[in-house]
């Protein structure tokens, strides 16, 4: 291999390096004047009005994971639809028990009320 092979290369990396070091370097010319207006802490541009340390329902951590695992379930479809012509009616007879399963996991957790909102 060619040194000039490489010189694109370190041209770039080094302007990198110059363009960080500068921005850092700009950032405390200024200095920092610490008020309490700009201690707050605040996200999305909104003050915060309630304590961050705050208690959530049992109800949202359950909707989060039945969210998820329906979700990754549904996702094993695509690769059983993707073999549906390759390997013929064995592929179907498995796509067929694999959504049943989940519906009636649907149905399950339906039944039971965990996808009420209280």
């Amino acid at each position: 291999m060619d040194l000039s092979q490489w010189i694109g290369i370190l041209v770039f990396f080094l302007m990198g390096i110059a363009v960080a070091g500068g921005l850092l370097s700009l950032s405390m010319v200024g200095g920092r004047k610490s008020t309490p207006v700009k201690d707050a802490p605040f996200e999305s541009g909104i003050l915060t009005a309630t304590p961050a340390r705050q208690r959530f329902s049992i109800d949202y951590y359950l909707t989060a994971m039945l969210f998820i695992v329906f979700d990754i379930e549904l996702a094993f479809l695509y690769p059983i639809a993707l073999n549906l012509r390759d390997d013929g009616l064995f592929a179907l007879v498995i796509l067929v028990v694999f959504v049943f399963t989940i519906v009636e996991a649907l149905g399950y957790v339906w039944k039971k009320g965990a996808l009420e909102w209280r």
